[in-house]
């Protein structure tokens, strides 16, 4: 099949060509907002309520001429500014939620600098601490090895003391037993007389 001029192709013989999508989803966007407000008001009715009118819905009563109505009709429109035609929300809304988001994450922002503050602070802290227990143990450190070598000096003197007081006390055991034997020996000497 072959495309001429501005017509879109058919995918299916016979069949029309698709419209394009923005198009399609507006309408549909349309239809699925009408349907809601009707199903509201329906459902308004039965439950004995009036259904909310909005003012933008509003049209005047019909006449049984109608030929001032019909043109009243067809040049009655809503501000553009106040509604949007296409999707039929109402942008006040949307500016309020756009504000309501810009102010959830103003607070959020905040919070966070708030936090990496915090942060920064414990970890100051935590660096600080670190840094007095680094001293703390340098000078204990240097103290002791300062007291290293007059520790030394006294415990090889004492070694030297008690190897010369192991020495002595050989002496007085050696003495104690001359002595001892010759007690022994005086002791038989006098037995015999």
């Amino acid at each position: 099949m072959i495309c001429g001029g501005s017509e879109a192709a058919s995918s299916f013989p016979g069949q029309p060509a698709m419209q394009p999508v923005g198009r399609k989803r507006s309408r549909m966007a349309a239809k699925d907002q009408l349907e809601a407000q009707v199903t509201v008001a329906q459902e308004m009715e039965l439950a004995g309520k009036a259904p909310v009118s909005y003012e933008h819905e509003e049209r005047k009563p019909v006449t049984e001429t109608k030929k001032g109505d019909v043109t009243d009709e067809h040049q009655e429109r809503e501000p553009f500014a106040e509604t949007d035609e296409h999707v039929g929300v109402d942008t006040k809304e949307l500016e309020d939620i756009a504000a309501d988001i810009k102010e959830d994450l103003a607070a959020k922002r905040k919070r966070s600098e708030k936090i990496a503050k915090a942060c920064s602070e414990i970890k100051n802290r935590v660096k600080n601490v670190l840094r007095t227990m680094q001293l703390k143990r340098q000078k204990r450190d240097y103290r002791i090895s300062l007291k290293l070598p007059n520790v030394l000096e006294e415990f090889t003197t004492d070694e030297q003391k008690d190897e010369e007081g192991e020495g002595e006390k050989e002496e007085q055991i050696k003495i104690f037993q001359e002595q001892q034997k010759r007690w022994q020996q005086d002791k038989k000497g006098t037995e015999r007389d």
